[in-house]
């Protein structure tokens, strides 16, 4: 079993990673090549303290109190090093993306269909070069090579699937 994890930088950067069942979010992240901020990886320092802003973790108890405090963890702070989710998570990370050696991740993709389903609304369906994860709620910016002409557009198809589906408005 794995859980999507939504990681929302400062900068309004999101990265979603896949959390295997019993794996920390620091150790998924890093096997994910999102490199977030850290230092002892053993519930010591703190540096890797971030907010659960959603979503269902264990923090154990093999932490120090001056990392993480009771009103703190009450809080929903936790230690990525020692948060391991057992549900999907939205994880707002006090840090921009690119210091985590993180960015806007670029998913190419060959449209199939545009379905008119109003005067003011489209569906967009295109065939995903990989999977694409994401939470309840969110969006995707979709982009036309080589124009400047960005557009929002809400998930209309299941996470992970390798066929996206977009609506508009």
């Amino acid at each position: 079993m794995t859980f999507n994890i939504a990681l929302n930088f400062e900068d309004g950067v999101t990265r979603f990673i896949q959390c295997n069942a019993g794996e920390k979010v620091l150790d998924a992240a890093y096997r994910q090549k999102v490199n977030l901020p850290m230092d002892c990886s053993d519930g010591v320092c703190g540096t890797c303290k971030c907010h659960c802003a959603s979503g269902e973790y264990d923090l154990g108890e093999d932490y120090l109190d001056e990392a993480l405090s009771d009103d703190e963890a009450q809080a929903r702070q936790v230690l990525t090093c020692q948060m391991v989710p057992t549900s999907d998570c939205v994880i707002d990370v006090p840090v921009a993306a690119a210091q985590c050696k993180t960015a806007l991740a670029t998913l190419g993709a060959q449209v199939r269909q545009v379905n008119l389903l109003s005067d003011t609304a489209i569906e967009l369906v295109v065939a995903l070069d990989e999977p694409l994860a994401f939470l309840p709620g969110q969006y995707v910016n979709i982009q036309v090579p080589g124009t400047p002409h960005v557009r929002a557009y809400s998930f209309s198809s299941q996470p992970g699937s390798l066929e996206g589906r977009f609506s508009d408005p």
